[in-house]
């Protein structure tokens, strides 16, 4: 089996603002999960420095990636002011068990 796996980091200029994006994210995941395609849509925060949290994608194919950001380009999250983001993007494929 073959994916894409996508890892968003976020570094928040506060903790408080870091509490409004992941509210904000935790609807989208529950939006994203139920796309066709959609293998993994979760936020998880860091209990070191709650400042900075992640959001992981995994999708089954480019094409089911490129479908969800389709939907994304006609309805956009507004800009998130205080958050620094790096997007790293993965393919993969799952060997079969020896």
């Amino acid at each position: 089996m073959s994916g894409v796996r996508l890892i968003i980091q976020f570094t928040a200029d506060s903790p408080d603002i870091a509490d409004k994006a992941i509210a904000s994210a935790v609807e989208r995941c529950k939006r994203a999960q139920k796309e066709p395609g959609c293998l993994q849509f979760e936020v998880f925060r860091s209990a070191l420095q709650p400042e900075r949290y992640v959001l992981l994608e995994r999708w089954e194919s480019k094409e089911a990636l490129a479908v969800h950001a389709q939907g994304m380009a006609t309805n956009p999250q507004p800009p998130a002011q205080g958050i620094k983001r790096v997007r790293e993007d993965y393919e993969y494929s799952e060997a079969a068990p020896r």
